[in-house]
């Protein structure tokens, strides 16, 4: 294992180095979603053929997890990101590469780290790699269909630790639909508001369990001082096709930008699931999380979460327990983050964890209580370029 790890380190460092003299400005937005157009003038001033965009990324995330209850196995219960503990690890890092026309555009990204380990440990060898592997096609500038391997559009927080307020995330957004392998829809409107439809194998699933398919949507508001975002979901985790376990999700998040520098995210989740000995009872589970951050400067944040996760009859596998109280959970993060340069930031959390049940792990036995420092080192490089149309080499 260590060589492997090693092996990573050594590639994605390589690769960033490559791309770094090549690289602009962080604030360049991945292809996927964009549909602005970049139209050339010519020297009279008419317009000439929009040029094609081909688009490159490199993330890296690397971190070292200090937890008081210092588990043999070095592996932090509940969560993905660190995976790890006492040690330092790879928590994530991907390699990107887009292209994107007028009417179309593909990307594909390939990871590794803990977080691939935990969130894709049920999935095929080769087909954890995939980040995304996907296309999608502009009938015009409201309506586009997208296929393939997807980020999924579930949580406040994703994979790219960079793109959150904290080092971890809550254990809500943890274990939330993180990708999708099926087929979007989306409606744009000329105002915030955005809306998709999904038809896919199921709950973060690549590789098929049964013949049923999940059914999702997502109503998203994004002005400029208000952020809401409602996903839902109906699918069938059973993995027998004799066996109904209907699950009904509803992930719902909001983000309200108070002046300049002050922003507050409230989360909510709950869902229900058939029971596996009962098929006229539902169980539920709920979680909640509250996220405040304030940006001192251009360089320097700070951030808070309070968190709650609230499963006891153990429908999600990743908290499973096998307790009396199943997982009843709360906790508490401080963050602190600070940009090193325009492609490179140092990032600290201190998370506390507190359960019903002792099921933290420690070497004098289980316990009821967690408490982790995380140093986070995170480079972000990304490039954007302007191409002539494939149309145009014919």
């Amino acid at each position: 294992m260590k060589n492997s790890s090693q092996k990573r380190v050594v590639v994605l460092s390589m690769v960033l180095c490559l791309t770094a003299n090549n690289a602009k400005s962080m604030s360049v937005s991945p292809l996927q979603g964009d549909t602005t157009k970049t139209q050339v003038l010519n020297s009279s001033g008419s317009k000439e053929t929009e040029k094609d965009e081909v688009f490159f990324r490199v993330y890296m995330d690397l971190n070292y997890a200090y937890d008081l209850n210092h588990p043999s196995d070095h592996t932090r219960p509940f969560g993905s990101n660190p995976l790890h503990v006492d040690q330092f690890d790879i928590g994530y890092s991907f390699v990107e590469v887009g292209y994107k026309t007028q009417k179309f555009r593909v990307n594909a990204a390939f990871n590794t780290g803990g977080v691939v380990d935990k969130m894709y440990e049920n999935e095929p060898f080769m087909l954890k790699r995939i980040r995304e592997m996907s296309g999608e096609y502009y009938f015009d500038d409201r309506f586009s269909l997208e296929a393939g391997v997807m980020p999924a559009f579930y949580g406040f927080e994703g994979f790219i630790n960079k793109e959150n307020w904290f080092v971890s995330r809550a254990v809500m957004t943890d274990f939330a639909p993180d990708f999708d392998l099926g087929a979007r829809l989306h409606f744009r409107t000329k105002t915030p508001w955005r809306f998709v439809l999904q038809v896919a194998n199921g709950w973060q699933t690549l590789h098929e369990t049964n013949k049923n398919k999940s059914v999702g949507a997502l109503v998203r508001y994004e002005g400029k001082k208000v952020l809401v975002n409602w996903g839902t979901m109906r699918t069938n985790e059973s993995k027998i096709d004799s066996l109904d376990l209907t699950r009904y999700y509803s992930n719902f998040f909001m983000q309200f930008n108070v002046g300049k520098k002050f922003k507050i995210a409230p989360l909510w989740d709950f869902g229900i699931q058939k029971d596996s000995l009962n098929s006229q009872k539902f169980n539920f589970w709920t979680s909640a999380c509250l996220n405040l951050r304030y940006e001192w400067n251009s360089k320097l944040a700070t951030s808070v979460r309070g968190e709650m996760f609230y499963d006891p009859h153990q429908i999600i596998p990743e908290v499973f327990t096998g307790t009396p109280n199943g997982f009843r959970y709360y906790g508490a993060s401080f963050g602190l983050d600070y940009m090193l340069s325009e492609h490179a930031w140092f990032r600290f959390e201190a998370r506390y964890a507190h359960s019903k049940d002792a099921v933290y792990h420690a070497r004098s036995g289980l316990l009821y209580q967690d408490l982790v420092f995380i140093g986070s080192l995170q480079f972000d490089i990304q490039n954007k370029m302007k191409i002539q149309p494939l149309s145009a080499h014919h």
